[in-house]
């Protein structure tokens, strides 16, 4: 296992083999006539998963051992990229930690729940047709581009700019909800109701120029 691009030995840590991922609950909304066979499905929607984590910490002593647990829920406490032996990754944060068990006096063992989001490597292609390997309904993306030639209305997918220049560099960046020009903040050269997000499958993203497309494919 490791967690912030850390193996989990650097902690005195061990997973046991029963961790355990439950994959997103569902939400639905629907509407269906009294005594109908038919419905319409209104909404529907997901929450993020829960990974359950048994880790046991060695010490040289029972000392030693809580300040290498507690060192680990210093690097866990917050948002978290966590690798564990399923061959996925987790973009997650601690949500409990369970109550410890000493099997021995070198030994610690305790349970940690996260909540958090299944997901695999960074992905970035140069076009603006993309094929997405994500299994959840929606993907947030990062758009990239230099700007051909002075223009107005200028999109890239979702977002417009009301005016652009030639070679400025744009970034719409989805995942983490920022927009740039030239590398700095530029929110209020934009317009926009809603981030872009990459559908499962092939997708067409608008612009006039040739994007750079980044994502990390997620999975239920």
């Amino acid at each position: 296992m490791w967690i912030n691009n850390k193996p989990l030995y650097l902690f005195g840590g061990k997973l046991r083999m029963d961790y355990s991922y439950t994959s997103p609950e569902l939400e639905n909304e629907y509407f269906q006539g009294r005594n109908r066979s038919g419905f319409t499905l209104l909404a529907n929607n997901y929450n993020l998963g829960t990974l359950t984590l048994p880790i046991v910490f060695e010490g040289k002593d029972s000392h030693d051992a809580a300040l290498k647990k507690s060192k680990f829920e210093n690097e866990a406490f917050g948002r978290s990229d966590i690798i564990i032996g399923d061959g996925f990754m987790y973009f997650a944060f601690l949500e409990s930690i369970g109550e410890a068990s000493f099997p021995s006096g070198q030994l610690i063992e305790v349970t940690y729940v996260f909540k958090g989001i299944r997901h695999g490597r960074y992905r970035e292609v140069k076009k603006n047709t993309v094929y997405c390997e994500s299994t959840l309904p929606r993907t947030d993306c990062i758009l990239e581009v230099t700007v051909g030639k002075n223009g107005t209305n200028y999109f890239v997918e979702t977002v417009k700019f009301p005016e652009v220049k030639k070679g400025e560099k744009i970034t719409v960046d989805g995942i983490n909800k920022r927009i740039l020009v030239n590398g700095g903040p530029n929110a209020n050269r934009a317009e926009w109701k809603a981030f872009p997000s990459l559908v499962p499958g092939l997708n067409n993203v608008t612009c006039k120029d040739l994007l750079t497309v980044g994502y990390y494919p997620v999975y239920f």
